[in-house]
This record gives C-alpha cells, sequence and structure tokens, in this order.
C-alpha cells in the first residue's frame, strides 16, 4: 500500500511548499473581489477549480498529486501555480481535496462541460501536467482537448482493477468507481498533441503503466533510478523547470531531455540507486566501482569549481 508519499518531499516545480507573503495566500492578490486579475474558483467536496487568465496566449492546466490532498491552509494553491504566474500563463488548476484519483461525477462533467464551452479555444498551446495521481489526470482529461499537450510524471494509466491486477499500490484509489468516463488512458490520445511521459523504466510498476499507453504521439523519457519520483528528482538536478518551460513555450526534444538528465551523475541519490541495483543483482564490484567514481567525479567538480 502507497497512498502517502514521503512528507519531506515536495513534487512541485518549485520545491518546497508556496508560500505567499504578508500572511495572504499567493491567489489574492488576483483572484480576490478587489483583485487584478480575471478567473474564478468553484469548491466541491471532493475537488476545487482554480483559473487565472493571464497575459501570453497558453493555457497551462494541472491537477494536484497525494502530497497535497489533506491541506486545508489557506495557502494552498494548485501544482505549479507560481510557475505558472512568473511565466504569465493563464492557469487552470485542478485540487484533489481526497486519495479518488479525481474519479468524481461532478468534476468529470465539468470538465467536459468546459470543453464543450469552448473554454480551451483561443489559446496558442494547452498544456496539461501532473505527477502520479495528477499525471493520470492529465492523461485524461487532455483527451477532452484536441491538439492538447500533456507532461505526465510517473503517471497511472488507470487503477482499475480489472485492466491492471498487478497494482497493487493506492488501496484507496483502487477502491473508486472506474466506471464512470475518463477511467483509462489507453487509446484515448491519438487526438493530442505531443504527450511527454517521464517514468523510471527499472521502476516496474510505472513501466507497466507505461506500457499501456500505445498512442503514437506519446513519448517516453526515461529518468532511470529516480523510481516512482521523477519529477522530484529533475528538479534537484535543475531539469524540472527547463523541461517545463519547454513543454509550455516549444517542444521537448530527446536530446534536449536526455543532456539535462546528464545532470543525474552528480546527484547522490543517483549513485546510491544505481550502486544498489548492482549490489541486489549480484554484482557487487560494480557496486563498489560505481561508489568510487561517484567521489572522484564530485572531487574533480568541486575542484574546477575552486579554481
Amino acid at each position: 500500500m502507497q497512498d502517502t508519499p514521503p512528507s519531506d518531499e515536495s513534487e512541485d516545480v518549485d520545491g518546497a511548499a508556496v508560500q505567499a507573503d504578508a500572511q495572504l495566500p499567493l491567489w489574492f492578490s488576483e483572484l480576490a473581489p478587489g483583485g487584478d486579475g480575471i478567473g474564478f474558483i468553484e469548491k466541491s467536496n471532493r475537488h476545487s477549480l482554480m483559473f487565472v487568465r493571464r497575459l501570453r496566449p497558453v493555457l497551462l492546466v494541472t491537477f494536484d498529486n497525494l502530497s497535497n490532498v489533506a491541506d486545508k491552509s489557506q495557502e494552498r494553491v494548485p501544482w505549479a501555480y507560481k510557475f505558472a504566474l512568473d511565466h504569465h500563463v493563464s492557469h487552470l488548476g485542478v485540487l484533489a481535496h481526497g486519495k479518488q484519483w479525481y474519479r468524481d461525477p461532478q468534476l468529470i462533467n465539468r470538465m467536459q462541460q468546459l470543453a464543450d464551452s469552448s473554454f480551451f479555444d483561443g489559446y496558442e498551446r494547452v498544456v496539461f501536467a501532473g505527477t502520479s495521481m495528477g499525471g493520470f489526470a492529465a492523461l485524461v482529461f487532455a483527451s477532452l482537448v484536441p491538439g492538447a499537450h500533456v507532461l505526465a510524471f510517473n503517471p497511472q494509466s488507470t487503477l482499475d482493477p480489472e485492466l491492471v491486477p498487478w497494482e497493487e499500490r493506492y488501496w484507496i484509489g483502487r477502491r473508486q468507481d472506474w466506471t464512470l468516463p475518463l477511467s483509462d488512458a489507453r487509446g484515448i490520445l491519438g487526438k493530442c498533441g505531443p504527450v511527454s511521459v517521464f517514468y523510471d523504466p527499472y521502476f516496474a510498476p510505472d513501466h507497466k503503466h507505461f506500457e499501456r499507453l500505445s498512442d503514437a504521439n506519446v513519448t517516453p523519457y526515461k529518468c532511470w533510478y529516480s523510481n516512482h519520483k521523477s519529477a522530484v528528482f529533475l528538479r534537484k538536478i535543475d531539469a524540472l523547470k527547463p523541461l517545463m518551460h519547454a513543454g509550455l513555450f516549444g517542444e521537448i526534444t530527446e536530446p534536449m531531455f536526455y543532456q539535462l538528465y546528464r545532470g543525474r551523475r552528480q546527484l547522490p541519490w543517483y549513485a546510491g540507486a544505481l550502486k544498489n541495483y548492482f549490489t541486489e543483482s549480484g554484482r557487487e564490484q560494480m557496486g563498489l566501482r560505481v561508489r568510487k567514481s561517484f567521489r572522484q567525479y564530485r572531487r574533480a567538480l568541486k575542484s574546477t569549481m575552486d579554481d
């Protein structure tokens, strides 16, 4: 069972929990009655929607992950809110108030209404994004918007026990109503634009979910040895923001991604995971070589920086 990730690792684009100045929530200056923004807040028991229209003709649509569902503070904002604010792009953030994997008829109907009412029209780009539970939502709801781009980090394709009986994590999520519309990302992404999926191919559950995403416009970006925390891993090597920026305003390419991912070589997390991989597969000497090489690399890097 894995419904709650470690509390000391934020998966937002900006890292640590976003706090507002002067004890006011970050959204207040835009969405308060006297604010200078245009948008709305809609709240229900299970989910809330927060929308702000901004200067650039780009719309970012994000979905919370499990890290946020218990947060009832007034400072809470949708995933990637500050990133969207800093880049002056419009933002529709869906906040989850429980571990339901967005299996909520009211929310599904509302997103369908927004699509039918041309809410997503008029933007040069619409980008859906999220991680884990939010990555699943980014995939399935993007299918409502032809041409939409998707940035999904460690997404599940579904938690329907009949479709993925091997998925033993997230027991609360598995108990939701998976007969509702938009409950499986398999085979529904063909009308989207580029769909970028970031995951660790050595982490079996996430790899199995990716293998179910068969549409030709789906591109894998392999975050080796990041386990189920690719977004956190990418943030620690200073790659998450450049990738989000490229996904919003241009295109992520494989050469760009793997060049950024070279930053893993100076991350202790990566070295430890690689060492464990060799050790657990009975190749202890290779594991020792990894540790030695990592230490040598870090010393050489420090010497270069000191010079």
